[in-house]
This record gives C-alpha cells, sequence and structure tokens, in this order.
C-alpha cells in the first residue's frame, strides 16, 4: 500500500492571457512529512507555483491535489486546512521565523 503524497502537481500550467505563459507542464510529488525549498531566478515560476498549490490562482491547465483529494472542484476550492504566509506580506511583522510556526501549531 502507497502512501498518497501530501502534495502532487501533475501537468501545471498557468497562462495570463493568450501567449504568455508563467508556469508550464509542471509536476511534483511532496511526500507527508517533508519540507521542500524551490530555488530559481526572478520570474521563474515559484511565486505562481506556490500560488497554484494553495488555491489563490487557478490552473491553465493540469491538477493539483492535496492527500489524494483534488484542490479544485466544481468550481469550489478544496483546500481548507492550509496555512500559507507570503514573504512580503507577513502576518505578524514582529514575529520571529520560530514564534510564527510556534502560533500557527497553536491555532484550533
Amino acid at each position: 500500500m502507497s502512501i498518497e503524497p501530501a502534495l502532487r502537481i501533475a501537468g501545471l500550467g498557468k497562462r495570463y492571457g493568450r501567449r504568455r505563459w508563467a508556469l508550464r507542464d509542471t509536476t511534483l510529488d511532496l511526500p507527508q512529512g517533508r519540507i521542500i525549498g524551490l530555488v530559481g531566478a526572478n520570474g521563474a515560476g515559484k511565486t505562481t507555483l506556490l500560488h497554484l498549490a494553495i488555491g489563490l490562482l487557478r490552473p491553465t491547465e493540469g491538477t493539483v491535489s492535496m492527500f489524494g483529494r483534488p484542490l479544485w472542484t466544481n468550481k469550489a476550492r478544496g483546500v481548507t486546512q492550509v496555512g500559507f504566509v507570503a514573504q512580503d506580506h507577513p502576518l505578524y511583522q514582529r514575529f520571529t521565523a520560530a514564534e510564527m510556526l510556534h502560533y500557527g501549531r497553536s491555532i484550533p
């Protein structure tokens, strides 16, 4: 029996307008219990990938699933228990990274 990845991205792409692709044909499996880092040049699609993975953007092509469940179902968001804090918009600017993680763990 195989364990579903925490996050599965298959053939994911996001297009703006008719020709400008921000991300295309991206595939990734993030195993449960793991932490990853996204590394790449400015404009490589890291932020777009994260926004697609948590449901802030809707993909042009491909699929995103968390723990085996599709993120997008019948035009509704499928993710209700994911926390995301963008680096440019910190939730609490005076918190350290450790304090932010502790706070996140303490929310019911």
